[in-house]
């Protein structure tokens, strides 16, 4: 078996058969479909069955419900795939993901994880959203460009499964950002190679939004302080990792919570932290520019 790709779903009859068909549409075929449901109440159990019933490659297990860390490591656990990869039910791989993924990893032997690029799309008209907070001058270190800004979408990545040690699970304690503390932990000493290719469609949709902007904040806050303690981390990178994260919790408060004037503080905090970060003061000029360019489109 070449790859097994895991995908978490709880109360998900909404989109998780988009997510499937997605993958009978890949190019390579040497998969298998983990779909963990977290103790659901709608329809997913049944969408997932039926996909089980008509291609063998897809697998159902349930559990109560525990949590997307849960549901992750347990379809880690019974993965047969030299690779692992990772599908949230309301995303959509390209069609060509799984090849990628497999050729590069078969490529270059010594790498432990590979990931690829998303784009974001609004559920309701199908339209293209740009991706607007990104680091646009990287490090070129995956650790510490992970630090500085998270950027890479958990769907979007590929791992190496043999060389995942047993001690690396999604964290059950983490309600937030269990993902980024997840990538975190797996990208430090890790040969990582990116496939710079489009291999996600990531929905944007009200309910992907977070509700409650004070638990998503405590959780990022949370997570960034115990990895910007590493005693490795040069003091730049820290500085640099410190700025970003004020940063991220301004954009949370302000786009997720409207919490304008909290999300003010956070920017200039962020911008003290590290006056020399153009980031800071490169992304709202372009959501501004973006936001007002949207604007003009829909008038005119």
């Amino acid at each position: 078996m070449k790859l097994s790709i895991i995908i978490p779903a709880y109360n998900a009859e909404k989109y998780l058969s988009e997510a499937c068909t997605s993958l009978v549409g890949q190019t390579l075929q040497d998969w298998e479909c983990l779909i963990v449901d977290d103790g659901s109440s709608d329809g997913t159990a049944t969408i997932a069955q039926g996909f089980c019933s008509v291609d063998p490659r897809f697998h159902l297990l349930q559990q109560k419900n525990s949590g997307v860390s849960a549901a992750r490591n347990k379809g880690i656990e019974v993965a047969r795939g030299a690779y692992l990869a990772f599908l949230d039910a309301d995303d959509i791989w390209e069609p060509n993901t799984a090849a990628l993924f497999c050729s590069l990893l078969d490529e270059n032997p010594d790498c432990r994880v590979t990931w690829g690029e998303a784009i974001r799309f609004d559920t309701e008209t199908g339209e293209i959203k740009p991706i607007v907070w990104k680091n646009y001058f990287p490090m070129g270190n995956p650790w510490y460009d992970m630090l500085i800004y998270h950027y890479i979408p958990i769907s979007a990545v590929c791992i190496r499964k043999q060389d995942l040690p047993d001690t690396m699970r999604f964290r059950t304690d983490l309600t937030h950002a269990e993902d980024r503390d997840f990538l975190l932990r797996l990208l430090k000493n890790a040969v990582a190679i990116p496939l710079n290719k489009v291999v996600l469609r990531s929905r944007q949709h009200e309910a992907s939004v977070s509700k409650n902007a004070d638990a998503a904040l405590a959780g990022e806050i949370r997570v960034m302080r115990e990895h910007l303690a590493d005693a490795a981390l040069p003091r730049h990178v820290r500085r640099r990792a410190e700025s970003a994260l004020a940063f991220r919790c301004a954009v949370i408060m302000a786009f997720t919570g409207g919490q304008y004037g909290r999300a003010l503080l956070w920017y200039l905090k962020a911008v003290v932290c590290d006056p020399l970060n153009i980031n800071n003061y490169l992304l709202p000029i372009r959501k501004i520019s973006m936001t007002l360019r949207h604007a003009l489109r829909r008038i005119f």
